[in-house]
């Protein structure tokens, strides 16, 4: 069911036009920080929203600070296309052939997770939108570069922490959720992330 056009997504669809009259703004999505919410929008109305996990140290754009970066961006690379639920990735590639969330918990598996999986609590499952900052001196640029920092939306191994403060700078999803919004979304779609208001 669609629910009814927001002030937010006129001020985006005006900051998208603004800095980029030639590109498609009649799709993109919104991430309330605030209410830990992503919003997918099409043709100004709200198509879908879910539930996600951004930093648990909170908001920023520095290198190693593990913050979500705020402004806007556009999905750069889409990775994980067909790949079953639940698949992990390390380093954007498949683990092992195609190594699951469930894998991991086998007897047989042990001594390979403990080898590969010290972090265990940040996997990247499901599918990566790999996101690209747009906004020079804010989220793109030499040390606050929100694509050299690796900031993706994906799939995680710990769905219980969805809705709350939790990642390590990127936004989390539940790996059902993250499927459907890949198949959403193309190479290009913009990304607006803030958590009080949005900022022209």
């Amino acid at each position: 069911m669609m629910l009814d056009i927001s002030e937010e997504v006129h001020l985006v669809k005006k900051l998208i036009e603004n800095k980029y009259p030639k590109h498609n703004k009649n799709k993109f999505l919104l991430i309330n920080l605030n209410n830990q919410q992503l919003t997918l929008i099409i043709d100004l109305k709200k198509i879908n929203s879910y539930d996600i996990s951004s930093s648990k140290f909170g908001t920023g754009n520095l290198s190693n600070s593990y913050q979500t970066p705020l402004g806007l961006h556009r999905i750069n690379d889409k990775i994980g296309e067909n790949k079953p639920m639940n698949t992990i990735f390390k380093g954007r590639k498949i683990v092992e052939g195609g190594i699951t969330i469930e894998d991991l918990s086998k007897p047989e598996f042990k001594n390979f997770k403990n080898k590969h999986f010290e972090e265990f609590d940040d996997l990247i499952t499901s599918r990566i939108l790999w996101l690209k900052g747009c906004e020079e001196g804010i989220n793109l640029g030499d040390n606050i570069d929100t694509y050299k920092r690796f900031i993706y939306i994906h799939g995680t191994a710990h769905e219980e922490l969805i809705g709350q403060v939790a990642s390590y700078g990127c936004i989390r999803m539940r790996n059902r959720d993250v499927i459907e919004l890949f198949d959403s979304v193309d190479k290009g779609t913009f990304v607006y992330i803030y958590d009080k208001k949005v900022n022209l």
